[in-house]
């Protein structure tokens, strides 16, 4: 294997996702230079190439809010920033709940949202069957929608950072496996990879579901789990009862996601057996989400399954990203553990983690994701797909 061209970086990036490629490109277009982004595979080979690209207001704190308000706007202008078409379609998410407790909790939720001048909206169960007939809607007592929701092209916006990287000087080393953070004291030294050693003071991790395993090589706990999930794809035997563009479904208390993109339904839900690298599922999972669907969705009923994707959920305790620096190691960070946010919203936390590095005060608080959180209890995500 070939030794690296360049052994000094001002700032070393471990990650060549969507979150790695942002933070390089943001870096960099803020007059960073001798960035260095090295990652154990190719770039965006993990969670990245298994994200279907959706993006969505509705989470229930704050800052996961303003993030999407952000990225989204910046994903919408991605062509005209990058001259990259990330296909921007705005189908919308819907949120149905069946428990007085979601039910709740979706109101809650749409209060904090509009107040930040999101346009969400709650459905009753009429309203909800005289705009999509072809669902169920048995024991739902309503359901919020925003129509500025919608999905787009990962691969494109992934493309899009690190093309526009490359070309402000950041250099992006694939197949090269971090071996070691090297730490003089309480300060970040180095990064020993495969391929050689880069001297730097300052690193950042951001590895998805493998940043706990980087983090221990800087002898640092970063409290983040790999989750498998699956999604499965129809494109056979749909009925013409169901148009080709619906908003993402998702069942907030069964956690059953239904979507459409065209010839292709797609769906499936967020249970998990545990933390795994390995994504493997029982026997009986995938008739037991089939189950789901149906029971919402019976025209469906003659479609079949025609392929699967499965991939890595990185998981906190509270399902909220650390984006932080790592306070007992001058000069590391850490941004990861998106817990399935990873895409909607790298724009944002992009330009957020470079201020930060770059000792600027970050034009958003992000102080919430600061890894300390993790020392007291935490107000944890409540809408995770």
């Amino acid at each position: 294997m070939t030794r690296l061209v360049r052994d000094r970086a001002t700032t070393v990036v471990i990650g060549a996702g969507i979150i790695g490629a942002s933070i390089a490109y943001n870096l960099a277009r803020r007059g960073a230079k001798n960035v260095v982004v090295v990652d154990g595979s190719r770039a965006g080979s993990g969670s990245t190439a298994a994200s279907l690209g959706g993006f969505r207001h509705q989470f229930s704190n704050e800052l996961s809010v303003k993030l999407s308000i952000e990225s989204i706007e910046m994903i919408e202008k991605f062509n005209e920033l990058t001259g990259f078409d990330p296909l921007v379609a705005h189908d919308g998410y819907l949120f149905l709940a069946t428990s007085e407790k979601s039910f709740s909790q979706l109101n809650e939720n749409m209060l904090l949202q509009v107040s930040l001048g999101v346009p969400v909206e709650m459905l009753t169960p009429r309203e909800l069957l005289e705009r999509y007939p072809f669902y169920n809607f048995s024991g739902v007592l309503g359901g919020t929608f925003c129509a500025r929701d919608g999905h787009a092209s990962t691969s494109t916006v992934h493309q899009g950072f690190i093309t526009k990287a490359k070309e402000l000087g950041v250099e992006f080393y694939e197949d090269t496996e971090v071996k070691k953070i090297e730490r003089g004291g309480s300060r970040v030294k180095g990064v020993v990879t495969t391929r050689g050693e880069i001297r730097s003071e300052k690193a950042v991790i951001a590895a998805g579901a493998f940043s706990g395993r980087v983090g221990a090589l800087a002898s640092v706990e970063i409290p983040i789990k790999p989750y498998p999930r699956k999604v499965f794809f129809l494109s056979r035997n749909l009925p013409e009862s169901i148009p080709p563009q619906i908003p993402l479904m998702v069942d907030v208390d069964s956690t059953l996601a239904v979507g459409r993109d065209g010839k292709t339904i797609l769906f499936g839900d967020n249970t998990s057996t545990g933390p795994s690298f390995e994504p493997s599922f029982p026997q009986d999972y995938e008739q037991k989400v089939i189950s789901k669907l149906l029971r919402r969705v019976p025209s469906l009923a003659r479609a079949s399954i025609s392929s699967s994707v499965a991939g890595l959920y990185e998981m906190t305790p509270d399902a909220n990203p650390i984006s932080s620096e790592i306070s007992e190691v001058d000069g590391l960070y850490c941004c990861a553990g998106f817990s399935g946010h990873g895409f909607m919203h790298s724009p944002a936390i992009g330009a957020l983690m470079a201020e930060l590095i770059l000792d600027r005060k970050p034009h958003l608080d992000i102080s919430s994701y600061h890894i300390k959180r993790f020392e007291n209890k935490t107000q944890r995500e409540q809408l995770v797909i």
